[in-house]
């Protein structure tokens, strides 16, 4: 397997490149190194080793690839966004936990520690596409323990070393990091079918604990990179989506011949998996089976009435509060919340709610999960606004670059990839990856502009 092949020396060049790609590898997969470490050790998680983790990685990457950089139209956009924040705050005073503003500044770190990163050495590629595949392969045996063991009772999605049911997610979404990495590398028939065999039994497994909007982020950045890449790649591309399409359909088939109509997840008393934050899985509670109740539902369940802040403010209150919002289906759910944003941002104004407001604003008590929307709404509408500029410049600078440069087909699948996951369960201050891809971009952009290959970085 090219695409694996290490042999570097630590002191040279390329061993500085191997370490790059490995450390990029454990920084964009942390949710699933923190599901893997705290279960391991049985402890509910620690915010300072998990804070220090973030932190750590964030600074190896940006002392291994410091350069000088020629500011390109997203860095001021970005600066702007920090701007336009920092002000939020100044008007709005403190609306958030320490905590969560901890994590939003580390979650920002992430652009400037990858600013001078670009995906286009191959020992890094190859660092980075086996240390990520290792993190697959284990939480692909795990998760698949955990079913069996499972099978038959009260959870539809296997809790995972007894963690939270959104262990799959976190694992899955390292597995569409893995196919980013991959494809940027080019495909041919060989290497497609070795991406086409390794994915197969993860996402067999995770389909079968029903993660959802994660598989249709990868399969639509799959389409985009069919759409995108030359005549003769299509077919690779054609093959891995087929397959995995197929592992998807495979995985799902034993739960709907087999699965208890009335079993429930714990996802229908705290809320689905998909919207159970990052920060909050690695730190969540660890109970046993017997310890978690599960309730039967017979018909929807209503989300309180309680009178909100916002309706002395504005008037009156968000939709979510007079419609019937059935608790255990996450789609319901979303669409709940995603009215409420849009009912609150046209009286977002420039500088929003303020941060981590926006659940205290809503009858559903949970964030919007959806980062263009946080952000708009918290943060007010420049701040939105930049955010959503530049994920769309940086795409518009890179896609003619897509056939001829690796590093720009990284940044591109990379971007639609997390673009689409931030859209479906994005929150700010877990998103540390579309900060960190948004650097990448600009980084890659760059390079190109000047002519030069990302050895450089």
């Amino acid at each position: 397997m090219n695409f694996l092949r290490l042999g570097a020396r630590p002191g040279g060049p390329s061993g500085r490149n191997v370490f790059i790609g490995a450390t990029l590898a454990l920084y964009t997969a942390a949710n699933a190194m923190f599901v893997i470490a705290y279960g391991l050790m049985g402890i509910q998680g620690n915010s300072v080793v998990t804070g220090g983790y973030l932190i750590t990685c964030a600074m190896a990457l940006l002392y291994l690839t410091f350069r000088p950089v020629r500011p390109q139209v997203t860095d001021y956009l970005f600066c702007l966004f920090l701007l336009s924040a920092a002000l939020s705050f100044l008007v709005n005073g403190r609306t958030a936990s320490t905590k969560d503003t901890a994590l939003f500044l580390i979650a920002l770190g992430a652009y400037p520690s990858l600013r001078c990163f670009a995906f286009t050495q191959p020992r890094m590629q190859q660092s980075f596409i086996l240390v990520t595949a290792s993190i697959v392969a284990l939480g692909t045996i795990l998760t698949a323990y955990a079913m069996v063991t499972q099978w038959g009772g009260p959870y539809v999605r296997p809790l995972v070393l007894g963690v939270n049911d959104a262990a799959a997610t976190f694992f899955l979404m390292a597995c569409g990091l893995l196919i980013v990495g991959v494809t940027a590398t080019g495909l041919d028939r060989r290497k497609s079918l070795l991406l086409s065999a390794f994915v197969f039994l993860p996402a067999f497994v995770f389909s079968a604990s029903l993660v959802r909007a994660t598989f249709m982020a990868i399969v639509a950045t799959l389409v985009l990179n069919l759409v995108l890449a030359e005549a003769k790649q299509r077919m690779h591309f054609a093959v891995v989506i087929g397959v995995f399409l197929i592992a998807i359909v495979l995985g799902l088939t034993p739960r709907h011949l087999f699965t208890n109509g009335t079993a429930r997840t714990s996802a229908e008393t705290l809320g689905p998996a998909e919207i159970v934050t990052s920060f909050q899985m690695a730190a969540i509670e660890i109970a046993a089976p017997a310890q978690i109740e599960v309730p039967t539902f017979s018909g929807p369940v209503y989300p309180g009435r309680k009178k909100k802040d916002v309706t002395a403010e504005l008037g009156k209150a968000p939709p979510s509060c007079t419609a019937n919002v059935n608790m255990g289906d996450s789609v319901a759910i979303r669409e709940a919340l995603i009215g409420d944003a849009l009912w609150l941002l046209p009286s977002a104004g420039l500088f929003g709610f303020g941060f981590g407001n926006f659940a205290s604003m809503t009858c559903l008590e949970t964030e919007v999960h959806n980062s263009y929307l946080q952000a708009l709404v918290e943060f007010g509408w420049i701040s939105g606004i930049c955010v959503v500029a530049t994920l769309l410049i940086s795409f518009y600078m890179l896609i003619p670059h897509y056939r001829s440069n690796d590093g720009a087909r990284f940044a591109i699948s990379g971007l639609t990839y997390v673009a689409m996951l931030s859209a479906a369960h994005g929150i700010l201050s877990e998103d540390r990856l579309l900060f960190a891809m948004l650097g990448i971009a600009a980084t890659t952009y760059e390079t190109l502009a000047r002519g030069v290959r990302g050895s450089e970085t």
